[in-house]
């Protein structure tokens, strides 16, 4: 477990606090698209730890379903955006064996997501199925 330096809670809610502001803005506004896919990649370059990187970018995916469920439907892109950023996440959580720490956000996630418009929640629940779905069938054993 290395830690690059030794505030990396403190960087990470920095990160977050940045994702986050673009998801602030009310409707009509912008949503600039590169400053959230920067931050994300800037913590990736300067934090070696994989769960907080991970934490990132399940955050951002969740403040776009909050996004959308508080203003509304927004558009294609805006949801093509966020289910890339999610499908990334989930690589890098299967990558790196993080499911355990992730799968129930994931899943409340997809759960959340259901229902909103352009298709964003079939494509959410796909992601879910092809990266984590096997977390699901080892649930149902319990």
């Amino acid at each position: 477990f290395s830690i690059l330096f030794p505030d990396s809670e403190e960087v990470l809610e920095k990160y977050k606090k940045i994702i986050e502001k673009e998801f602030g803005h009310h409707k009509g506004e912008i949503l600039r698209y590169p400053i959230v896919k920067q931050a994300i990649k800037d913590f990736s370059n300067v934090s070696t730890n994989k769960e907080q990187i991970a934490e990132l970018m399940i955050f951002t995916v969740e403040c776009g379903v909050d996004f959308t469920l508080s203003y509304g439907d927004i558009d294609e892109k805006f949801y093509r955006t966020i289910s890339s950023i999610y499908e990334q996440a989930l690589k890098y959580i299967v990558d790196n064996q993080l499911e355990e720490e992730f799968v129930d956000r994931c899943n409340e996630l997809t759960q959340s997501s259901q229902g909103i418009g352009w298709g964003f929640g079939d494509w959410m629940m796909e992601l879910y199925s092809d990266y984590l779905g096997h977390m699901d069938e080892e649930e149902d054993l319990k």
